[in-house]
């Protein structure tokens, strides 16, 4: 099984609300992890971060395959889009773990869940 971590799960990775033995167990588990362009650009784009922030989130992402935003993800989130309300950013990150067979671990499996196709798991209920 491949992941596809949301923005979230990085989020609580980085400010300690996911301890780094259980981010270690989530990201040991399947065959391959990683994380769509849109969360960098979600992660690197808040405001508020400060230097130190910024290279604890460098470490953290480095180990980890980010996978771009092609043609091929835009088309599939425009179908997304087309087919339910959903933020551009999640359509993004919802195109993504479907264009390369993810499964897309995230706290918000509310907003995925009437994306068709899509599987959607919380980090905590695979641990």
């Amino acid at each position: 099984m491949k992941y596809l971590l949301d923005t979230n799960v990085w989020i609580d990775a980085i400010s300690g609300r996911i301890t780094p033995k259980v981010f270690i167990d989530l990201t040991l588990q399947p065959e391959w992890v990683g994380y769509s362009a849109i969360t960098r650009l979600e992660l690197f784009g808040f405001p508020a971060l400060n230097a130190e922030e910024e290279q604890k989130l460098i470490e953290l992402l480095e180990p980890f395959e980010e996978v771009s935003i092609d043609s091929r993800v835009i088309d599939r989130a425009i179908s997304i889009r087309k087919s339910i309300r959903v933020k551009a950013p999640d359509a993004i990150i919802a195109a993504s773990a479907l264009e390369n067979d993810c499964l897309l671990v995230t706290h918000n499996t509310e907003d995925f869940k009437s994306i068709e196709g899509l599987k959607v798991v919380d980090p905590y209920t695979l641990l």
